[in-house]
């Protein structure tokens, strides 16, 4: 009785109502959107089979895919440097956390940061909160920036290298940047921004730089999935197949490509841009961890 009390002194009554009414909405949200949307298809990854599926249908449109099988122990040096706090989305326990230092340790591969130097830029598009680029100004050096459309996390905001803008009209200047990458984050940029994205990359890398792009998200048709408070209310692209997600929030839109889709979005939008791309799958995901799920990169090149 005295917590009730105390949190009618300092939030009010209608304060306090508000937020008991948060918490029991909270607890039972994700039993009332099963029950709204039981009917709804619900979002599967592609199987080992409808990965093989999804690379025929790439060959079968003349895309070469590139094997690619990073070596097993330089990852685990990577790991073994704790570049991430324990705590990253939810740290060894969260179900995510061998695949999400293997997006960022990847992406440093292809790109070759260690070899940038002073003058050379890297951007992390679309970096939500994440403290890679915190960490590789610290122990690297490395000229790094931080881009995404929601506002600054507050742990970041103090740091002019961390930007809230879109990254398909972003601030840099022509040519000025060396190396970009995007983890587990092209799926969200909905409505053109895909094909926008691949316009402004043509705009800021330097002449050599490169873009690296993963996991690609892609599947044996041309799909999408919200989660559950925004399914329904057409974020996903025109002729794209909608599922429902209940296992997390926050995701109006994830587009997954089939080839066709990929190459008329994307990989003829490169093309045109004058720039070139490499499509790599990934062929040794047992080898690298738990839970693993990046299968095709894509690197974008001036």
């Amino acid at each position: 009785m005295m917590r009730v009390l105390e949190k009618i002194q300092r939030h009010g009554l209608l304060g306090s109502a508000a937020a008991a009414g948060n918490v029991i909405w909270r607890r039972f949200r994700p039993t009332y959107h099963q029950w709204r949307f039981s009917n709804a298809p619900r979002y599967a990854d592609p199987s080992l089979e409808e990965l093989a599926t999804i690379e025929r249908d790439l060959r079968s449109l003349q895309i070469e895919i590139h094997d690619y099988a990073p070596e097993v122990d330089r990852f685990k040096d990577f790991q073994n440097d704790q570049w991430f706090p324990t705590h990253y989305h939810d740290g060894l326990t969260g179900g995510v956390w061998d695949e999400k230092l293997l997006e960022h340790w990847i992406a440093a591969e292809r790109l070759d940061l260690l070899s940038f130097d002073k003058d050379d830029s890297y951007v992390d598009v679309a970096a939500g909160g994440s403290p890679w680029t915190k960490a590789l100004r610290e122990r690297l050096g490395l000229k790094a920036f931080a881009i995404d459309l929601a506002p600054i996390p507050a742990s970041f905001r103090d740091l002019p290298y961390y930007r809230s803008e879109n990254a398909t009209r972003s601030c840099f200047p022509d040519n000025s940047i060396r190396g970009a990458s995007l983890q587990c984050a092209y799926e969200m940029f909905m409505g053109q921004d895909d094909s926008e994205l691949i316009s402004e990359l043509a705009r800021i890398l330097k002449p050599g730089g490169k873009a690296v792009i993963l996991p690609l998200y892609m599947h044996t048709h041309h799909c999408a999935y919200a989660t559950a408070e925004y399914f329904g209310r057409s974020y996903a692209d025109v002729g794209a197949k909608e599922y429902v997600r209940f296992d997390c929030y926050g995701v109006p839109s994830s587009r997954k490509y089939d080839a066709a889709t990929l190459k008329k979005r994307v990989l003829n939008a490169i093309t045109e841009a004058g720039l070139k791309y490499r499509l790599l799958a990934l062929r040794n995901k047992g080898e690298l961890g738990s839970n693993i799920y990046c299968h095709f990169i894509l690197e974008i090149e001036k």
